[in-house]
């Protein structure tokens, strides 16, 4: 298999998780032990020709039994660890209604249930983009502006609200409203001008969705920033049904719409609970959620219709009765015996009958899929039954649809696309093109070889952009929900001194974050941000609602850095609204308003903890060395090139200290002139030639000393 290049697939894990799969790991390897034990006496025995005791027939039996419940709580941790809550779902949605409430100049009330519902990883990233879809149709179609929401008696205030839920076998998501709902008269006027019913046709709410979700259909007149270019439910639905999921609506005229995502819970892990049936010679097993019942049936119950083959009564109504053998083209199955055995299976309300040779226990099965080269329509992939048996995974919606095909009969709802399996979605293609590399020589010393290859675009080494973007999101992750919490207490009690301090101590983390990463631009826009909230932080500016936009603004735009990133597709770009919006609120903080540091006078004030690995090299005779870089920053700011500058000399040696100091630097206090204290053990003249080089090309150095220090 192809490796994905700069795509990050990290995830926080619970420790406890780890703890209990370690311990089901002991487990495993006691078992197997044993299991092997009893096979060398079992086949002691049968060469003896000796007949097997009851003891050991036992041990047999309590062993495939302790393996059987091993291997089910090892699938069960694995989907647990794999699981996340939706906090930070909750947090982004709320960003997002806030947004397109401000936007729309609508006033809204988002609700926010089931923050504890776990969901599959996977599933919640892919879940965004309808619940977002859903959103802005919510605030933009349904909810009334505040003079028509008086006029009708209603609050100023609109309610959207959104409640997550897990059954046993799927999670569901409620997006409510309190507007004026669905036009369900303008749907049905759009359907017959577009000749789909007929003026005297009934019309439903499900012939409603069908038009909503039809691509090009918009009942909005007008076109906006938000809606209304017939952009949207065809996305919702295609997006829920490519995660084998079903979206339904209930509206009521003049008090709102509800709209309900329902998606399994689909794991990676390629486990299967599933009944094992026999059809003739082959051997099939059905997803256990997707089997209502099984029967045996008489014969001569069975009912023939003209054209339209058997069928059978089950629960006061007729179901088609189809071979199994004949759905997929394996031949006639022979009509022996008195009894017909009958799988009854469905999904999203299509119901069938499947005549079958015999039923086997429901167990756990690891699927094996088809690769690329082999698509069977109705199976999505194989197995190994006891006995070494090979048995088909059966992937009933296709199934059903076969079935329903030979007859010459299609359902009228669009259901899952054949060719996507349940939990699958088309993979993301991945850019992945390789940065420029700048080696600067092959007589370099190991450490100042690998700081030399560099790339042009920020200083960023070609082998290591993968991995460190990797760290990068995998850190940023476990910041993002300490900063929404933060932001959005802040929103609620603006002058509290410890949402303030926490929220600032986060962006700057972040910020640090970008820059050395090499992200030189992205790190300007989140400065921007960190700078807003220090004059807040200071007293200078109070807490308003330009402010909080501009907040709220800087973690959407972090979050979008992470998602393309995890795709391999950021590029270094700033946010320009949000630079813009915060110069208004920072007109006097630009750098040149500033005293410059004298920094060839200025001596480096080493911490005690630098004292201390100072004298450690004095005494190891291993080299200080002092630099000073004069440098043109071109149109990026100068306390960016400088990190940048600090973060390359902290991979060929160990900084000890710099004019001006790390913490003035990060706070812009910075003019173009860097002074740096380092110890190295590589070669003097080689660390000279190769820093000059490297700072000449990469960061604008126009002058560069470099001096032992003693």
């Amino acid at each position: 298999m192809a490796e994905k290049h700069g795509q990050a697939e990290n995830m926080l894990v619970k420790l406890e998780n780890l703890d209990q799969l370690l311990t089901l790991a002991g487990e495993v390897i006691i078992t197997s032990s044993n299991l092997d034990l009893t096979y060398k006496n079992l086949q002691q025995l049968h060469n003896q020709k000796v007949p097997v005791s009851r003891e050991t027939v036992d041990g047999a039996k309590d062993l495939a039994s302790t393996s059987a419940i091993i291997s089910s709580n090892l699938h069960h941790l694995v989907q647990a660890i794999r699981t996340v809550d939706l906090t930070d779902l909750s947090f982004r949605t709320r960003r997002l209604v806030r947004d397109i409430a401000r936007k729309t100049g609508k006033r809204v009330r988002f609700e926010f249930e089931g923050e504890s519902t776990t969901v599959d990883k996977t599933i919640v990233e892919k879940l965004y983009d309808p619940i977002s879809h859903q959103i802005r149709n919510a605030i933009d179609h349904g909810i009334e502006d505040t003079l028509t929401r008086q006029r009708a008696g209603k609050p100023e205030e609109g309610v959207v609200s959104l409640r997550a839920s897990n059954s046993e076998n799927e999670t569901f998501i409620e997006i409510e409203d309190d507007g004026k709902g669905v036009d369900l008269q303008a749907l049905r006027q759009k359907a017959i001008s577009m000749g789909i019913i007929k003026q005297e046709d009934p019309f439903t709410e499900d012939d409603a969705l069908e038009i909503m979700c039809m691509p090009g259909v918009s009942t909005t007149a007008t076109i906006s920033e938000v809606s209304g270019r017939g952009v949207g439910m065809d996305v919702v639905r295609e997006q829920v049904t490519g995660m084998g999921g079903m979206v339904t609506f209930r509206s009521t005229p003049g008090k709102g719409s509800l709209f309900t995502f329902r998606v399994p819970l689909i794991s990676a892990v390629n486990i299967l609970d599933a009944l094992v049936v026999r059809s003739g010679a082959y051997f099939f097993a059905f997803p256990i959620n997707s089997v209502v019942t099984t029967i045996s049936v008489e014969r001569k119950d069975l009912h023939s219709t003209l054209q339209k083959g058997e069928m059978i009564q089950y629960l006061g109504h007729l179901l088609p009765l189809y071979s199994l053998n004949e759905v997929i083209d394996k031949g006639p199955l022979s009509d022996d015996g008195g009894l017909v055995q009958v799988l009854v299976v469905d999904h999203k309300g299509l119901t069938i009958a499947l005549k079958i040779s015999e039923f086997f226990s429901p167990q756990k099965l690891v699927i094996i899929p088809f690769n690329g080269a082999l698509s069977v329509e109705g199976l999505s992939g194989t197995t190994i039954l006891g006995g070494r048996k090979l048995g088909f995974i059966v992937d009933v919606p296709s199934l059903i649809d076969r079935a329903i095909g030979k007859r010459g009969v299609r359902g009228l709802r669009k259901t899952a696309e054949p060719g996507k399996k349940n939990g699958s979605a088309p993979a993301a293609e991945v850019s992945a093109a390789a940065p420029e590399s700048a080696a600067e020589s092959e007589n370099l010393a190991p450490a100042i070889a690998e700081a030399a290859a560099l790339n042009d675009t920020g200083g960023i080494r070609a082998e290591d952009a993968a991995a460190a973007t990797q760290e990068f999101i995998v850190e940023i992750e476990k910041l993002m929900p300490s900063l929404n919490e933060a932001l959005f207490a802040l929103e609620s009690d603006p002058g509290n001194a410890d949402h303030i301090n926490k929220a600032f101590r986060m962006y700057h983390t972040i910020k640090g974050n970008f820059i050395m990463i090499g992200f030189a631009k992205g790190g300007a826009t989140i400065h921007s941000v960190e700078s807003v909230l220090d004059r807040v932080r200071g007293g200078k500016v109070p807490m308003s609602a330009e402010i909080m936009d501009i907040l709220m603004d800087g973690v959407a735009y972090i979050e979008e850095v992470v998602r393309t990133s995890k795709g391999g597709q950021w590029t270094d770009q700033p946010s320009t609204a949000i630079l813009e919006a915060s110069a208004k609120i920072l007109p006097e903080e630009k750098p040149h308003t500033r005293r410059e540091t004298d920094v060839t006078a200025e001596a480096i004030q080493l911490s005690h903890e630098a004292w201390y690995r100072a004298a450690k090299y004095k005494k190891e005779i291993i080299p200080t060395y002092m630099t000073y870089i004069e440098f043109d920053a071109g149109k990026q700011p100068a306390f960016l090139v400088a990190c940048l500058i600090y973060k390359r000399f902290t991979e060929i040696g160990d900084v000890l200290g710099t004019v001006p100091p790390l913490e003035d630097i990060e706070k812009g206090y910075m003019y173009g002139k860097l002074k740096v204290l380092f110890a190295s053990s590589a070669d003097a003249g080689v660390l000279e030639e190769s820093l000059v080089r490297i700072l000449t090309r990469h960061y604008g150095a126009q002058a560069v000393k470099f001096s032992r220090f003693e």
